[in-house]
């Protein structure tokens, strides 16, 4: 269900959320809604635009004008994701009546969301507004995105300044900002403290294990077999096998927990056949073949290994009490409770250290903000993905707790649901 590139990070890298800082307010009394028609011939719809705003000759909406309605897309996401995005929508428009945002469409067919988007970018007619899990680089290579730099000069939440860089440069691209990366949840491990509890397992999270062999021993505690047929298990590595899309992002973090990289920036050159990606891999091999039978089909078979209800309508293991241990994000906190639970204490615990790495690291996920080329209304989609990013996002981290990326967001925000749920 849950979806993205990961973005490596060390687990003691405090990434800008720790010193929040007092936002700017730039757009004075100057709206950014209806001023499409500032934009001519000559230059992106988004960069003319600011510059009517910067010179203070973009048009205001007239009393009683017809308001506009934009479109606003995510790739999928549980209910009670794409739901979040109604209520942030009726919210923005109590600022801003002169908006009006369409119910969020949240993308749940049977073709790769990215495929289905940029086919609507190709026919012209695009969403004004969509969520990327895929890197925005991506589609800007392919000239698929408006650039936001000039809107995000003059914006309220959105200026590159407001942005922790290392995030922020995960969508740009030749001088150039292609996205508002909302959000950086990180990655954990989530277990079961109840069933560690059952088998005299210490449940802390000082006592989860700390290295991969020690990881390995554990799981052993928990996998049962009946013929053919998984009935428990620990820890599956490296992800959830019923999730091929998830397993390759997570990929990252475990080549980086053994000392190494998937792809090398600097050189722009793939790195999977470097010798500690491939002691990766042959380590899970050799998990695979001593605890699952070396036989993914089977596996898959017997269960959905994952955390979210499969699309075979099966129940989430994890939440099922039949695993014991799962990789996902810090928005699974709140995102655990939406397929019913068997069990009440859970915890979350760093990744243990490969044998050719050196430390403990995680990874983040964005939920990035973008416009796609040819969005019908841009300047007043951009309004509201800056909306979000600086507003919008605290009744987003209540119902799902994505950790928000903007540094004008206040950092004592409280994740609603799960002090409901857990306490």
């Amino acid at each position: 269900m849950r979806r993205r590139q990961a973005q490596l990070t060390p687990l003691n890298n405090n990434q800008a959320r720790l010193s929040r800082r007092s936002f700017l307010i730039l757009t004075g009394g100057s709206s950014l809604a209806a001023i499409l028609v500032a934009c001519g011939q000559g230059g992106t719809a988004t960069e003319e635009a600011a510059t009517a705003m910067s010179n203070g000759t973009a048009p205001t909406t007239a009393a009683g004008a017809e308001a506009v309605t934009i479109s606003f897309w995510t790739p999928g996401g549980s209910d009670t994701f794409c739901e979040g995005f109604n209520t942030i929508a009726k919210e923005f428009q109590a600022v801003e009546p002169g908006i009006i945002v369409s119910p969020a469409q949240c993308y749940s067919g049977d073709e790769a969301f990215r495929e289905v988007l940029l086919a609507s970018i190709a026919a012209g007619t695009p969403p004004d507004s969509t969520i990327l899990w895929d890197s925005p680089v991506a589609y800007a290579v392919r000239g698929a995105l408006e650039p936001l730099d000039a809107l995000m000069d003059v914006s309220r939440y959105s200026q590159a300044a407001n942005w922790p860089a290392g995030v922020l440069a995960s969508c740009q691209h030749k001088g150039q900002t292609y996205g508002l990366p909302a959000t950086a949840g990180s990655y954990g491990i989530f277990y079961n403290r109840d069933w560690f509890d059952s088998l005299g397992i210490p449940s802390g999270r000082d006592a989860f294990p700390k290295t991969w062999d020690e990881l390995r021993a554990l799981s052993k505690e928990f996998t049962q077999w009946n013929g053919d047929v998984l009935e428990k298990a620990g820890f599956i590595p490296w992800s959830n096998p019923g999730d091929v899309y998830s397993m390759a992002v997570e990929l990252a973090v475990w080549s980086a927990l053994n000392g190494t990289q998937l792809y090398d920036e600097a050189n722009l050159k793939y790195t999977l056949d470097s010798a500690e990606n491939i002691e990766m891999m042959q380590y899970a091999l050799d998990w695979w073949a001593e605890e699952y039978k070396g036989d993914l089909t089977k596996v898959r078979a017997s269960n959905n290994w994952g955390g979210y209800e499969d699309n075979e309508a099966r129940p989430p293991s994890l939440q099922q009490g039949n695993l014991a241990m799962l990789t996902n994000g810090f928005w699974f906190t709140g995102d655990i409770y939406s397929s019913e639970m068997t069990f009440e204490n859970w915890d979350t615990a760093p990744f243990p250290i490969g044998p050719s790495g050196s430390k403990s690291v995680s990874g983040y996920w964005p939920n990035w903000l973008v416009i796609p080329k040819g969005s019908p209304h841009a300047v007043e989609a951009f309004k509201y993905l800056d909306y979000i990013g600086g507003e919008g996002i605290k009744t987003w981290f209540a119902n799902i707790p994505d950790v928000p990326a903007n540094l004008t967001v206040p950092a004592d925000l409280v994740p609603a649901v799960v002090v409901e749920k857990r306490g």
